[in-house]
């Protein structure tokens, strides 16, 4: 009996150690693993990334709806000013261009002062050459003419330079023109058969343009050749003289198509045989 309780207390014993061994284990504070510094820390390979935000839904679209039938605007009617109109303001007469002009002329010349010269003839023998008292008289003073007229142009900057040539020609009746005159001692008949001039002009002068219309301005210089013929009893006498003239003119131009226009001037004279001209002209216009 007594052997009995010495084997059963070292039993109990190690049976009580046995069951409080895992609870003192599970009460004793663990230490913690150190961590891994930053650039060492290696994924886990049981560690599944999380997938990417699904993307925003889109705007909702509208449906366009297609008229059964589409209409065009119809264009407006055009005039016949505007079968070759490419400019929508009719800028016609504005701008730098050249131009080119021929129309009449008509206007008074006044040769009284014109120092004429004798060229040839018969009359040179009877003192023909000397003859000066006609030239004073109709139709040298005051002489209407008629003829035509040329220009071209350039205009630049609302600058304008011209030049130009004209055909007067003085009208009269040679019967008008006769009279009797003292030739070097010698009453003679003395009637003017002909008389022609033709002029070179050059310009400068200013105009200002509005739509179709331009208004302008210029000064004239002119280079004058005259040519007369002289009866003298009978005999011939030709005569010629050079002269330089000054004039002034104004008008307007008026476009009826971007390059045709049809322009009225006046003209009075300033030095020089003219006294006053008046033009009427059309011309074309290159941009």
């Amino acid at each position: 009996m007594r052997r009995s309780s010495t084997f059963a207390l070292p039993f109990a014993t190690f049976i009580l150690v046995g069951l409080a061994a895992p609870a003192l284990a599970f009460a004793a504070p663990q230490a913690e693993p150190e961590p891994l510094p930053p650039g060492e820390k290696k994924a886990d390979p049981m560690e599944i990334a999380a997938p990417p935000p699904p993307p925003p839904p889109p705007p909702p679209q509208r449906t366009m709806q297609v008229p059964e039938t589409i209409r065009t605007p119809e264009p407006p009617p055009r005039s016949s000013y505007d079968e070759d109109d490419d400019d929508d303001d009719r800028r016609w007469a504005a701008g730098d261009h050249f131009e080119f002009t021929m129309g009449f002329l008509a206007g008074q010349r006044s040769y009284s002062k014109t120092s004429f010269k004798f060229e040839e003839g018969t009359a040179e023998g009877i003192g023909g050459g000397g003859l000066v008292a006609p030239f004073v008289m109709p139709p040298f003073d005051n002489a209407t003419v008629l003829g035509l007229r040329y220009d071209m142009r350039v205009v630049m900057s609302h600058i304008r330079m011209t030049v130009g040539f004209d055909l007067p020609f003085p009208t009269y009746k040679a019967s008008d023109s006769t009279a009797v005159y003292d030739v070097n001692g010698t009453p003679r008949t003395v009637t003017v058969q002909s008389l022609s001039a033709k002029e070179l002009r050059f310009g400068i002068g200013g105009e200002y343009a509005w739509t179709k219309v331009a208004l302008f301005a210029d000064l004239l210089g002119g280079v004058h050749w005259v040519d007369t013929e002289l009866s003298i009893d009978g005999y011939k006498a030709d005569y010629g003289a050079v002269t330089f003239a000054f004039s002034g003119r104004a008008g307007a131009r008026a476009h009826v198509r971007k390059w045709f226009f049809a322009q009225l001037a006046g003209e009075v004279g300033i030095i020089g045989d003219v006294r006053w001209n008046a033009e009427m002209s059309v011309g074309f216009s290159l941009k």
